[in-house]
């Protein structure tokens, strides 16, 4: 997909630190700078048995979220092991993901507290051709910095970074940082900012923060599965959860159908499913997503260089129940499971 920039007016934004100005927007197709609503894997990466990335794997991947619905692609994210991934990878990843898409794709591009640093590198992963390049909160300042530390490297990466759309994960790696509705309303007004990955499994404050930047070119998108029909049904932009590794139709299908006016007895049981197995889903991941994968026909292995966690038979044995339920649930619904 093409994606043109050209620049707007100057913003202000009144930072934590002080005022920083931007210069900067985005000319999307059909005039809007919004990215599509709806379901955004956050992305494994498949690895080899040697541990190299398996680029066979992951086009194969690339398809299969494709083929489930997926409206964009989360790359070098938490679930690719990004952190685990040297500065090269998580180009090259971003890159061969980009070029085999049908999709939009974004990407992290901050990985240390320095901001020249990071600047440098969201220009290289710009350049693979993503929508947005993702930034960290927990990554640009340490936990003992407040939240005007956290503002001002924000302000300086907005305006070091000339008219790169960007975008916001709440990673709980390598801590928690929460953005506040408050700080994310001031972020809003560069109108830089396309994608919100929220972490906070928090209904009620995703729902805040909905209403904070309905106005502007921000899209949240929640990664909290058991929430996330109620995000989307308060105009939520979409959904980015681990249990889209799972069984991304059935998040595709809640985006679909699960926004109208009253929910439907078919969304209020898939929903139900979703809610059931989180726990299911969250045991042992991310080898468990890889497991499951191989069981739905995808050829990935379950290496992995971040977990060191071993599935037992009993991990097998409900997994392989899972994929079993999530085909009669298929069945019952007329969703295809692909």
């Amino acid at each position: 997909m093409e994606w043109s920039r050209r620049k707007f007016i100057s913003t202000g934004i009144a930072g934590s630190l002080g005022v920083f100005s931007i210069s900067a927007g985005i000319k999307w197709p059909g005039g809007t700078r919004k990215l599509p609503g709806g379901f955004w894997p956050v992305m494994m990466t498949p690895f080899n048995k040697d541990l190299s990335i398996d680029y066979t794997g992951l086009k194969e991947l690339i398809s299969w979220y494709e083929a489930a619905g997926a409206q964009g692609l989360f790359a070098n994210c938490a679930s690719s092991e990004m952190y685990q991934l040297s500065p090269k990878e998580r180009i090259d990843l971003t890159q061969f993901v980009v070029k085999h898409s049908n999709v939009p794709v974004v990407s992290t591009g901050t990985f240390t507290d320095d901001v020249e640093e990071n600047v440098g590198f969201i220009k290289k992963i710009h350049d693979t051709g993503v929508a947005a390049v993702v930034i960290i909160p927990s990554v640009i300042v340490g936990k003992e910095k407040d939240e005007a530390a956290m503002m001002n490297h924000f302000g300086e990466l907005v305006s070091k970074t000339s008219d790169i759309p960007l975008g916001i994960y709440e990673c709980p790696s390598p801590y928690r940082r929460l953005i506040e509705p408050e700080k994310l309303k001031q972020l809003t007004r560069s109108d830089r900012f396309l994608y919100f990955k929220d972490t906070s499994c928090d209904e009620l404050l995703v729902e805040e923060k909905i209403k904070v930047s309905a106005k502007s070119s921000l899209g949240i998108y929640n990664a909290h599965s058991p929430d996330v029909l109620h995000s989307i049904r308060h105009g939520g932009a979409g959904i980015s959860c681990i249990a889209g590794n799972f069984y991304p139709e059935l998040f595709s299908y809640l985006w679909k159908e699960g926004r109208t006016e009253t929910v439907s007895p078919s969304v209020k049981k898939v929903n139900d499913f979703v809610l059931a197995n989180d726990p299911v889903i969250s045991k042992k991941y991310s080898i468990a997503a890889k497991y499951f994968m191989k069981l739905r026909g995808l050829p990935v292995t379950v290496a992995s260089r971040k977990s060191k966690q071993v599935l037992d038979a009993s991990d097998k044995d409900r997994l392989d129940q899972l994929w079993n339920e999530l085909r009669e649930l298929g069945e019952g619904q007329n969703i295809e499971i692909v």
